[in-house]
């Protein structure tokens, strides 16, 4: 009898001894290194388990804005400012780490916010001629205040159907070529495009040298007849506008973008992802394009983007892209003006 009772107490301890382990399995916390981290972009860290419950499920990592940080088996890498979460999960158990990355800061080194009566010729020249614009363009650009002028705290552009050296219409063009430039940064233009088939204003950059080599960065591009679109894109030597293969992108609106003023941002980011320059566009803070340089690009020399560029404000009209489906001269019924609020430059702190 004796036994009996000894045995049924000895089952009984390990019983409970099963019991308690299953249970403290159970409750095992589930733990990061990290509950939240701050990036800079292009910067990685590791995000480890500390603790985690017994379980044969696989651990699986995922981020929930890819576009901001991403994971891989924990190493998580920032990929441009925001936040995302970084989330482990080994079957129903999760744990997650939000990741922040930090806007860059700049501070402004030039500005042009076209005060005054008069364009400021310390920083801009006037090009005149009506040589097409290497693209077949219709237009003489002139020097004349009928065709640019600044009131009202804007630069305008105006384009006019007229009779003018061998040419049917008149419009402006201006450079900061050897006046003013920039290598790397931050570049803000706010800005009215005009409306009517035909018109191709931009905003954009060239490279010293010869083109495409020296590179050319089209920060924003219209052409009226697609009156909901803003253009980006890049020129290089081996691929440009000439072949049709360089890279671009387009921002589209369910309204004409010549509705209202827009700010177009440019972020020029040296060795900013894995030791690569990358180039970011934007329209009133939505991105349109990231344009990214590769092992590729580096080892080809056909990423010209690391160097001084110059500032081009132009209005074409007709040419092989802004005609592409012809001049709609009623346009001119109401003046075609291309309005710049102000031009800005910046360095990262």
């Amino acid at each position: 009898m004796r036994l009996k009772i000894l045995f049924l107490f000895l089952l009984q301890m390990v019983f409970f001894s099963c019991e308690s382990d299953s249970k403290e399995n159970e409750l095992k916390s589930f733990t990061l290194s990290h509950e939240t981290l701050e990036l800079s972009v292009g910067e990685t860290m590791e995000i480890t388990i500390t603790e985690a419950p017994n379980t044969n499920a696989p651990l699986v990592w995922t981020s929930d804005n890819e576009t901001v940080a991403t994971v891989f088996f924990g190493q998580v890498t920032a990929v441009q400012s925001g936040t995302a979460t970084i989330t482990a999960s080994l079957g129903e158990d999760t744990v997650s780490c939000v990741v922040t990355v930090p806007e860059r800061t700049y501070e402004l080194v030039w500005a042009d916010e076209f005060d005054g009566t008069t364009l400021n010729t310390n920083y801009w020249t006037y090009e005149v001629n009506g040589s097409g614009g290497g693209n077949n363009e219709a237009q003489y650009y002139t020097d004349r205040p009928e065709n640019i002028r600044v009131e009202d705290g804007k630069l305008i552009i105006e384009a006019r159907k007229e009779e003018y050296l061998g040419k049917q219409y008149t419009s402006a063009r201006i450079i900061t070529k050897d006046k003013v430039d920039l290598k790397y940064g931050k570049v803000e233009a706010r800005l009215k495009v005009p409306k009517g088939r035909g018109t191709w204003p931009a905003f954009w950059m060239l490279g010293y040298g010869s083109w495409p080599r020296a590179g050319e960065i089209d920060i924003m591009e219209h052409v009226g007849y697609q009156p909901n679109v803003f253009h980006c894109a890049l020129h290089t030597l081996t691929k440009n506008g000439m072949n049709g293969q360089n890279p671009h992108g387009e921002q589209y609106f369910d309204y004409a973008v010549a509705d209202e003023f827009h700010v177009i941002t440019m972020e020029w980011v040296e060795n900013e992802f894995m030791g690569f320059d990358r180039i970011h566009i934007y329209v009133d803070g939505v991105k349109t394009k990231t344009f990214a340089e590769t092992p590729q690009l580096q080892d080809s020399g056909d990423w010209p983007f690391n160097d001084k560029f110059f500032f081009i404000l132009n209005l074409a009209i007709g040419g092989s892209w802004g005609g592409a489906q012809g001049i709609d001269d009623s346009m001119f019924d109401e003046p075609v003006r291309y309005e710049i609020d102000y031009v800005r430059a910046y360095q990262l702190n």
